[in-house]
C-alpha cells in the first residue's frame, strides 16, 4: 500500500544515521513486514543481527522476519540453533526454534526443542499447550492429554486460560468416540470466550446419541446478547432437531428466529433449507430470494433455489439460470457443479449432466453426488457403472434419504 511505502520511506530517512545500530535495523525490519516486503525485512533483521549477535531479542526477530520471506524457513532454523549452541539457556530462542521447527513438518525435532525450553521454565503453560499441540499432530493421543492434565494442574497464580485445555481434551475424546468424557470436559467449560463452542459440541454430541431433550436444554441454558451468537445457537438446535427427524419443530425454531430477526442472511438459508422439509416452496423461495437480495454474491442462495427447483421439475429454464449464476460465483464448488448436472438431466441432456456430474464426484465424493450421478448414468445405460456407485453410496451410508428413495422409484434391487 501506498502509505506503507511512504512509512518505509520516512524510517529509511530517520534511521540513516543510525544503520549501525541494531535497534534502528530491526524497526526498519518491522515497518519492511507491515508493508509486506518481507524479503527486505528478513534482510534488515538479518543486519540486525550481525550487529548484535549475542542478543536473544536480536536473533528471535531475524528469525521470525527469515522464515517470513520466501524460502527463509530453513535459514531461521539454522540461525537460532547456532544461537543456541552458545546460548542454550535462551528461552524464548529455543521456544521460537521449536515453533518454525513444527512449522517445517519436523514434529519430533519441534518436540524435542519445546521439551528443552519446558525444562528451563517448568510451569510455563504456552510451551505445555504448544507440546500438547504437537503430540495431537502426530497421533500421540496419550502424551497430548497429559502435557494438557500438567497445563490444568499448573498453580492458580499462573496465568492461563484453562477453558482452551479442557475444550482440546473434550476434541481428542470426541475423535475418541469416548462421548461421555467428550462432554464431561465440555460441560466443564461454563464462562469465558470458549463457552458457546463447548454447549454446541455438547449439544451435537448428545443429538447424535439420540438424548435430543438433553441437547436442546443444553442449548437452551442461556441466551447470548449477541445476536450472530444467539442465530448460531438456533441454528445448531434446528440441526440437532432435523438430524433426529423432527423436521416440523426444526423449522418452527427457525421460523420463530426469523421473525425476531428478520434480516440475519444465515437465518434467511437456514430458513429456507427447514422450509423445504416441510414442503413449503413458498417460504423457501421467498426467504432466498430475500437473501440474494441483500447478499447477490452468496453463491449457495442461488444454487439452494435453482436445485430446489429442478429437482421438482419445476420452471426448469429458471432453475439452470440460477445455478448457472452460482457457478460463476463458485465455479469449482462441487455441490453447484452436482446441481447444474441435475437441471441438465432434468431438461434432458445426459450428455452435459454425466460431464458436470463426473466433475462434482471428482472433487467431492460425496454420497448424494455419486446417487445422482448414478441416476443420469443408469438413464444413458451405463448400468454396472450406475450399480457400483450406489453400492459403494449404501457402504458408506445405509441409511442415506436419497440413495434408498432413488432405488425404491426405479425399482432397483443391489
Amino acid at each position: 500500500a501506498p502509505d506503507k511505502k511512504q512509512a518505509l520511506a520516512l524510517l529509511e530517512r530517520l534511521a540513516a544515521p543510525d544503520q549501525t545500530v541494531a535497534a534502528a535495523r530491526l524497526a526498519l525490519a518491522a515497518i519492511a513486514s507491515a508493508a509486506e516486503a518481507h524479503e527486505r525485512a528478513a534482510a534488515e533483521a538479518a543486519e540486525a543481527y550481525r550487529l548484535s549477535p549475542d542478543d536473544e531479542n536480536t536473533a528471535v526477530m531475524a528469525a521470525r522476519y527469515g522464515a517470513r520471506a520466501p524460502g527463509g524457513l530453513n535459514g531461521a532454523i539454522t540461525l537460532l540453533e547456532r544461537f543456541l549452541a552458545r546460548e542454550p539457556r535462551s528461552l524464548e530462542a529455543r521456544f521460537t526454534l521449536a515453533r518454525l521447527l513444527s512449522q517445517a513438518g519436523r514434529a519430533d525435532d519441534a518436540r524435542a526443542q519445546f521439551e528443552a525450553a519446558l525444562a528451563l521454565d517448568p510451569t510455563n503453560p504456552v510451551i505445555l499447550f504448544s507440546l500438547a499441540q504437537v503430540a495431537a499432530q502426530a497421533g500421540q493421543s496419550s502424551l497430548a492429554q497429559s502435557y494438557l492434565q500438567r497445563y490444568l494442574d499448573l498453580p492458580a497464580e499462573i496465568a492461563r486460560d484453562n477453558a482452551i485445555a479442557m475444550l482440546f481434551l473434550g476434541q481428542i475424546a470426541e475423535e475418541e468416540k469416548r462421548f461421555e468424557d467428550a462432554i464431561g470436559w465440555y460441560a466443564k467449560i461454563d464462562s469465558g470466550e470458549q463457552v458457546d463452542t463447548a454447549r454446541i459440541r455438547r449439544a451435537l454430541i448428545l443429538g447424535r446419541l439420540k438424548r435430543i431433550d438433553e441437547a436442546l436444554s443444553v442449548l437452551r441454558e442461556g441466551i447470548p446478547d449477541d445476536p450472530r451468537a444467539r442465530a448460531r445457537l438456533i441454528a445448531i438446535e434446528a440441526q440437532v432437531l432435523r438430524e433426529a427427524g423432527r423436521y416440523a419443530d426444526a423449522f418452527k425454531v427457525l421460523d420463530d428466529a426469523l421473525k425476531r430477526q428478520p434480516d440475519d442472511t444465515d437465518l434467511l438459508y437456514d430458513h429456507a433449507m427447514a422450509a423445504e422439509k416441510v414442503n413449503r416452496l413458498d417460504l423457501l423461495e421467498a426467504s432466498l430470494r430475500k437473501l440474494i437480495e441483500a447478499r447477490p454474491d452468496h453463491a449457495h442462495a442461488y444454487n439452494a433455489l435453482g436445485y430446489t427447483l429442478a429437482d421438482r421439475n419445476l420452471r426448469l429454464g429458471e432453475a439452470q439460470r440460477l445455478i448457472e449464476k452460482a457457478l460463476e460465483l463458485a465455479p469449482d464448488d462441487a455441490h453447484i457443479l452436482d446441481s447444474m448436472g441435475w437441471v441438465l438431466f432434468r431438461r434432458g441432456d445426459l450428455e452435459g449432466a454425466i460431464r458436470y456430474l463426473r466433475k462434482a464426484f471428482a472433487l467431492r465424493a460425496d454420497v448424494e453426488i455419486g446417487v445422482h450421478l448414478g441416476e443420469v448414468l443408469w438413464q444413458a445405460g451405463m448400468q454396472d457403472e450406475a450399480r457400483q456407485l450406489w453400492r459403494d453410496a449404501r457402504e458408506r451410508e445405509p441409511a442415506n434419504e436419497v440413495l434408498r428413495e432413488t432405488l425404491v422409484r426405479l425399482n432397483i434391487t443391489l
